[in-house]
């Protein structure tokens, strides 16, 4: 509490001081005649205090909006980047399948033109290999 609101909240409450004689002849004292002076001040600061209040409470309420609105704005996002993540994900999974597809039939036909060209050569080698084995069988040892 600062040192002014100290001395209003004093101000506020001054009683009359103790004794009987100061209840029965209501004496003036110092305390009263400040409280004169000074009394018009608290219904203002009363009614300062009450829009203060008011103001504390509405930025309250509005800060729990924007952090409930915040909350939910967060949700929002996680679920769209978790679906942006998944859609992402599946999109390179079959660029890769149809790239791994792609080196698979590449393969294929070069490994079949291999095969093709190996047949070929054996077929083109094999009668002139058959006379030589023929011809040596018939040469004999040497």
């Amino acid at each position: 509490m600062s040192a002014i609101s100290q001395l209003l909240e004093r101000m506020r409450t001054l009683r009359l001081p103790p004794g009987a004689a100061a209840g029965v002849i209501a004496v003036p004292s110092a305390g009263d005649e400040l409280a004169r002076e000074v009394g018009f001040l608290f219904k203002r600061l009363d009614a300062i205090e009450q829009r203060s209040q008011t103001a504390i409470e509405r930025a309250r309420a509005e800060a729990a909006r924007i952090d409930a609105a915040a909350d939910a704005e967060r949700r929002r996002l996680l679920a769209d980047a978790q679906s942006e993540a998944g859609r992402q994900a599946a999109e390179l999974l079959e660029q890769r399948r149809t790239g791994v597809e792609q080196a698979r039939r590449s393969m294929l036909e070069v490994a079949a033109r291999d095969a093709e060209r190996i047949v070929r050569r054996g077929r083109d080698r094999t009668p002139a290999f058959v006379d030589e084995v023929v011809q040596h069988l018939l040469e004999g040892p040497r």
